[in-house]
C-alpha cells in the first residue's frame, strides 16, 4: 500500500521541490542539477529503495557537484532508517 503512495508522490515530484528540499538543507542546487537530480530519482526510485543504492549515487556523481552527492547520501541514508517500516 505505501509503495503506491511512494509512488505516486516520486511521479509528482518537481525540481521546484528538489530544490527548496535543499533550500531547508542549506544545500543550493543550479537549475541543472535540480532536474537531473528530480529525473535521476524518477527513474530509479525503486532500487534506490530496495535494493543497493551505492552504484547509484556513483552514477549520480559524474553529473552532480561531489558535496551534493554526500549530502544526498546523508540525507537518503536518515531518511531510509527512519521511514524503514513504510517501506
Amino acid at each position: 500500500m505505501y509503495r503506491a503512495f511512494i509512488k505516486n508522490y516520486i511521479c509528482n515530484l518537481t525540481p521546484i521541490q528538489v530544490k527548496q528540499f535543499a533550500s531547508e538543507k542549506h544545500v543550493t542546487l543550479s537549475d541543472t542539477e535540480a532536474n537531473y537530480i528530480t529525473n535521476f530519482i524518477k527513474q530509479n526510485w525503486e532500487e534506490l529503495l530496495y535494493h543497493n543504492p551505492e552504484p547509484l549515487f556513483q552514477k549520480a556523481a559524474q553529473q552532480v557537484r561531489q558535496q551534493i552527492i554526500q549530502k544526498e547520501k546523508e540525507e537518503f541514508y536518515q531518511a531510509k532508517q527512519k521511514y524503514q517500516s513504510f517501506l
